[in-house]
């Protein structure tokens, strides 16, 4: 029912929106040159231009232009300049925003199709879990947001989520109890941490530096990529690999920018973005390594935590409460299929 009031109130704004645009005439998304018309998208993310996003992204601008001769241009907006992950979302589904590259526990608010990625230790590992975000599992994730007025176009990935904090060394699932950890706004999320005995906190991202400075919370819990890269180790200093979910990173477009363009235009979009995500998730992949080697090169103290104690602490209390909502057979799909 929230999620329904949710959309609702989005699709009163979406017409809103329409008709102030409509007042205002024009498009200034597309254009003519040579004869041909041009499209020009914005994508907004909330990382910084070092991150993989960013670099995807940049890779994906490359393979628009160079699949349209030119008639495509993709413009990067970095570092939450185009707001945070849920404003993203909501600009994608009422139009004010083409494109985006979001954490999809984002999507939680809008529908439970992603919430399969949510659920703890799900994956056995980074192949496991590349495997299912690109695979048939994924895609049928990606067609279910069309009703909500988004086109997915790739899964990408974040990575595993792993604690960071400035208390103590985390080895044990003891060792995260008490803990006051940043966390998403995704119920599951905090259901798996509550289970563990800690005390999740919800924030934006660009708030999360200053609130372990100042004491509001002791650490945080996102991909390894983000907090290098946002220099989170200068405040929370004991490194873990802690592992306690893995979330991939949806490639979203508003549906009815999408499906306007004509078709060749789609396929370069969806063949662009196919292609991008192959690089993405290997460049990803390489920055945790690179990222973990300097963190041990520069002397901070990385734990790498027992992940099957700290499911067996989670597990059954987090699955007794979702597995309805998210499907026992797609869950059995993801841990047997693949």
């Amino acid at each position: 029912m929230k999620k329904m009031k949710k959309l609702g109130a989005l699709i009163l704004s979406l017409c809103m929106v329409l008709t102030v645009s409509a007042g205002c005439g024009g498009d200034t998304s597309s254009g003519e040159a040579d004869g041909e018309e041009t499209y020009t998208f914005q994508v907004g993310h909330v990382v910084t231009t070092d991150h993989s996003y960013h670099l995807g992204l940049q890779k994906f601008a490359e393979l628009l232009s160079e699949k349209s001769d030119g008639r495509i241009t993709l413009e990067i907006f970095p570092s939450g300049q185009l707001g945070n992950e849920s404003d993203l979302t909501e600009g994608v589904v009422m139009g004010t925003v083409d494109m985006a590259l979001i954490n999809s526990g984002n999507l939680a608010s809008f529908t439970d199709v992603y919430s399969l990625f949510d659920l703890p230790y799900l994956f056995r590992d980074e192949e496991h879990a590349r495997s299912v975000i690109t695979g048939e599992i994924g895609q049928e994730c990606l067609d279910a947001l069309e009703p909500l007025g988004i086109k997915g176009l790739a899964n990408w990935e974040a990575g595993f989520f792993c604690i960071w904090n400035n208390q103590r060394p985390i080895e044990t699932p003891e060792d995260v109890q008490g803990l006051r950890i940043r966390a998403n706004n995704n119920p599951i999320h905090i259901a798996a941490y509550q289970a563990l005995g800690v005390a999740p906190v919800t924030m934006g991202w660009s708030e999360v530096y200053s609130a372990i400075q100042n004491g509001t919370v002791d650490g945080v819990s996102v991909a390894i990529t983000s907090m290098y890269t946002a220099n989170i180790q200068e405040v929370a200093p004991y490194i873990s690999t802690s592992s306690e979910f893995y979330v991939t990173a949806p490639l979203i477009m508003n549906a009815g920018r999408f499906n306007s363009l004509p078709e060749d235009i789609q396929n370069i979009i969806l063949e662009a973005a196919a292609e991008a995500t192959e690089y993405q998730i290997q460049t990803n992949g390489d920055q945790v390594n690179e990222f973990l080697q300097n963190l041990e090169d520069e002397g901070y103290e990385i734990t790498h935590p027992d992940q099957e104690a700290f499911r067996d602490a989670c597990w059954d209390s987090v699955y007794d409460q979702f597995a309805e909502q998210i499907g026992a057979d797609r869950i059995a799909a993801v841990q047997n299929d693949y």
